[in-house]
């Protein structure tokens, strides 16, 4: 008897042994964030759990001064992951470039999960390079200004909608000896803050229109020197402070500031008797009042990277699996409060009941037919260091008139983008 167990017991360790060797194993990347640890955590091991055969190996994108810098290091050494999370247009573009992108249209299926997604515009319309289509966007941020609902109401005054709303409110507001200013400018030379700022202003401004391209630099135009104007008089004139605050919308510093709905949770909880109302972004004096306002989306996706055809099919059946469960989209919601890449975000009522007892990513959610993607190029972050040092920081320091700084701007990002 008891050689029969032991042989039964081997027996079950061959057939163990046996089905590890044959499972396919990919490692998948996500953003270091608590919240989409925690839910990429359980939603890998549910996959893990029903699968296994196909097992994902999840971990979060190793410390470093960007997930950007990581990711290509991991990859130039031959240590990236098969397919990662947290990619923006512009690295993407650049991975395009360097060969390491795998497209999914490739795949049989693709079409369908576009469909099944609700994200059949967003993905073809933001997502699209030379074709083909290498990422599939995870969620959308609109970016929109906070207003300090108690101090305009005390003004006496409407939300301000155009650049000269808020100069006129600046001047009857704005006391810098009590520490009060009226709008925050971002003043540090981060690559990235050019989105929340320059890019965004341009998409309000010029309704849309992407401020470069592949071949070229679009912006030195009449939107661009409105809002450049703008920001001098702003800076100029001390209503916007040139120094680094902590929460200054909040405590009062700024009456306004360009804030993303992941702010929402962390004011709630922190300064819960804070009022404020969310808005478009700020538009030029002579833009139509009945015209929808464009806004930056801060938006990334998931890309495949293994070339290895087993490796791509495991891959492609996950993303599969994800996008097909709208469960998933709803799990997310509630986790990370950022709104899923969808078109149907207000139409499902898979939604609704977040939305509805969160008012403050449902004025979000409204701005999600009107919100851009980062204007596509494989030189983004090289594009936007430089735009730091010709165009923004001349301005906001006075070294060049606004129409001065743009002219350099664009000679200065054309031979960059033409290197």
């Amino acid at each position: 008897m008891k050689k029969i167990k032991i042989f039964a017991l081997t027996i079950m360790m061959v057939i163990l042994v046996g089905t590890m060797a044959q499972a396919v194993t990919v490692n998948f990347w996500t953003a270091p964030n608590s919240q989409q640890e925690s839910f990429w955590s359980d939603v890998v091991a549910n996959w893990n759990q029903e699968n296994p055969e196909k097992q994902i190996n999840w971990k979060v994108i190793p410390a470093g001064n960007s997930s950007e810098e990581v990711i290509l290091t991991a990859l130039a050494t031959g240590t990236g992951p098969d397919f990662t999370t947290n990619i923006f247009t512009g690295f993407a573009a650049q991975l395009i470039n360097n060969d390491y992108l795998v497209p999914f249209n490739k795949f049989d299926g693709f079409e369908k999960l576009l469909e099944n997604r609700s994200m059949e515009n967003i993905v073809k319309e933001g997502w699209g390079y030379n074709d083909n289509y290498y990422v599939l966007p995870l969620y959308t941020n609109p970016i929109a200004y906070w207003w300090n609902e108690d101090a305009l109401n005390k003004l006496g005054v409407e939300v301000p909608r155009t650049y000269q709303d808020v100069i006129e409110i600046a001047e009857q507001y704005n006391n810098p000896a009590e520490n009060k200013y009226t709008l925050l400018t971002r003043y540090k030379p981060n690559w990235w803050d050019r989105w929340y700022d320059f890019g965004l202003s341009y998409y309000a401004a010029a309704q849309g229109k992407p401020y470069w391209n592949l071949e070229e630099v679009l912006f030195n135009d009449e939107y661009s020197l409105k809002y450049m104007e703008f920001i001098d008089t702003m800076v100029e004139n001390n209503y916007s402070p040139l120094e680094n605050y902590q929460d200054p919308v909040q405590k009062g510093i700024v009456l306004g500031s360009i804030e993303g709905p992941w702010n929402i949770k962390y004011t709630e909880k922190t300064y819960p008797e804070f009022n404020y109302v969310i808005a478009p972004p700020l538009v030029p004096d002579d833009y139509p009042e009945n015209e929808e306002v464009y806004t930056f989306a801060d938006t990334k996706g998931i890309v495949m990277l293994t070339k290895d055809e087993e490796k791509q099919q495991l891959v492609w059946e996950f993303i599969n699996w994800y996008f097909s469960d709208i469960e998933h989209d709803v799990k997310w919601l509630e986790v990370t409060n950022m709104l899923p890449a969808r078109e149907d975000v207000l139409e499902k009522e898979q939604f609704e009941f977040y939305l509805s007892d969160n008012p403050k990513l449902a004025e979000y959610a409204k701005l999600l037919p009107y919100s851009i993607p980062p204007a596509l190029n494989s030189k983004t972050i090289e594009l936007q260091t430089e735009l730091n040092s010709v165009l923004w920081e001349p301005v906001i320091y006075d070294k060049k008139t606004p129409q001065e700084a743009l002219n350099d701007a664009e000679k200065a990002l054309n031979e960059i983008i033409d290197s």
